[in-house]
This record gives C-alpha cells, sequence and structure tokens, in this order.
C-alpha cells in the first residue's frame, strides 16, 4: 500500500516533509526569520539578488513561505509548515504545495484537454475514418501535467534540501 501512496505522489505537485530538529521552538523562529522577508506585491529581483531567500509570514507556530526567485515562477512550491516543541528540540512538519492560480490553471487545461481527447477517442473508436485527431490532444493533455509536475519537483526538491541544511535532522537511536 505504501508503494502505491508513493507511486502516486510522484505523479503529484505535492510534498511533505518532517523534520525532527536539536533546535528549540525560539532558535526555529529565529532560523526562519534570518532567511524569510515579508512578501512583496511587486518585486524587482532581475539586477540584485533579495537580502533572504524566501519570502512569506511567520505567524506563531506555523509559516507561510516561497523562494524569491529572479524571475516569476508560476510552479514555485509554497511552504506551509509548523513548529512544534518537543523533547530535546522541536518538530517541523511542512507540506509543499502549487500555488491555488495554478492549480486553477492546471486543473482547467487538464480538464479541457483531457475531455475533448476523450470525446475524440470515443469518436475514433466509433468511425475509424476520424482519423486520430485524439493523439495530439491527449499529448497536449500530457505536456501541460509534465510542465507543471516537473519544474515543480525540482523546486520542491531544492526548498527540502535547503531547509534540511538549515535544520539539521536529529540522529534517533
Amino acid at each position: 500500500m505504501n508503494n502505491i501512496i508513493r507511486f502516486y505522489r510522484l505523479l503529484l505537485p505535492f510534498e511533505t516533509l518532517k523534520i525532527a530538529t536539536k533546535f528549540t521552538f525560539s532558535e526555529v523562529l529565529e532560523k526562519l526569520d534570518e532567511i524569510v522577508e515579508p512578501p512583496k506585491i511587486f518585486r524587482l529581483t532581475l539586477f540584485k539578488r533579495p537580502a533572504k531567500p524566501y519570502e512569506g509570514i511567520i505567524s506563531g507556530n506555523t509559516f507561510k513561505i516561497s523562494r524569491i526567485a529572479t524571475v516569476r515562477h508560476p510552479f514555485l512550491p509554497v511552504i506551509q509548515g509548523e513548529n512544534h516543541p518537543q523533547e530535546p528540540g522541536s518538530s517541523l512538519k511542512i507540506s509543499m504545495n502549487l500555488h491555488k492560480i495554478a492549480i486553477v490553471i492546471l486543473i482547467y487545461w487538464l480538464w479541457a484537454t483531457g475531455s475533448i481527447g476523450m470525446i475524440a477517442l470515443c469518436a475514433w473508436f466509433v468511425d475509424r475514418s476520424v482519423g486520430a485527431i485524439f493523439l495530439p490532444i491527449l499529448g497536449m493533455f500530457i505536456l501541460g501535467w509534465l510542465l507543471c509536475l516537473i519544474p515543480f519537483k525540482i523546486e520542491a526538491k531544492a526548498s527540502t534540501k535547503f531547509l534540511l541544511t538549515l535544520f539539521p535532522e536529529e540522529l534517533t537511536d
């Protein structure tokens, strides 16, 4: 069952991460404050690098951040996390998702190309003289899905690596 879940998670733009770190609750918040700046509506990062690599909001024991990219990138993961104190140190529960607007556009694209492609496939099964018009349409479905999934997974992996470097995991015996 875990293999099936792991396989489907590879196909979706979604990641989760749990980090048990030696840092205390307040130290984790301080480290997050060092790397996160408040969000801006308009940001010019084309010619200068930002002071901090992430932007977002830290509130109480939760945070919502995303990496500051030099170019607008619709598939950057939105990182939401919770910081929970535990003995000795704290535990971070992190989830990475697409931005809501990107999800809406992706759902619309996949719905439109998938439904038109399935209708064309059914028409092809009924009357072969129609031609295999469903192939390019279903190809657009797969292309749209891959154009979302691959950049998201690359960015999520980079953010995971950065967070694991920032908050090294405890070794448990």
